[in-house]
């Protein structure tokens, strides 16, 4: 008899500036397993409609060279996406940067240089544990 109750799988939105990077960075969440993702796009603001639809359960978001806007996107995904994971990545994360990310909403933060693999370890524990 069929399962009638599948393995739920962890929906994930990537938000990245630049196109190259994105296609990358699709390229790899499409291989983890337990993995679908629902969309992806250049920013929060051009984003929002399609991320309303979906409500990811992780919002993957990378920031741009001005953190500032960036960090106003990330406070923006937590005030419309309350109960979406929001991952921050960022280029040179040092401490300041991380901790201001986390202020303004962001439930994880990885250097996408330097953290690759604990993002892929996060995101793979997300996974086994979405579909309980």
């Amino acid at each position: 008899m069929p399962d009638r109750n599948p393995a739920r799988l962890l929906t994930v939105y990537l938000l990245e500036h630049a196109n190259a990077i994105r296609t990358r960075q699709l390229g790899l969440l499409g291989r983890m397993p337990g993995i679908r993702v629902a969309g992806a796009g250049a920013s929060a603001a051009t984003e929002l409609a399609p991320l309303l639809r979906h409500r990811p359960d992780v919002v993957l978001i990378s920031l741009g060279t001005g953190y500032a806007h960036a960090l106003q996107e990330v406070r923006t995904l937590r005030s419309t996406l309350p109960d979406s994971i929001v991952i921050v990545l960022a280029d040179n994360l040092g401490p300041p940067l991380r901790r201001a990310c986390l202020k303004a909403g962001g439930s994880y933060c990885f250097d996408k240089t330097l953290e690759l693999d604990a993002l892929r370890q996060t995101l793979a524990g997300l996974a086994a544990t979405s579909g309980r």
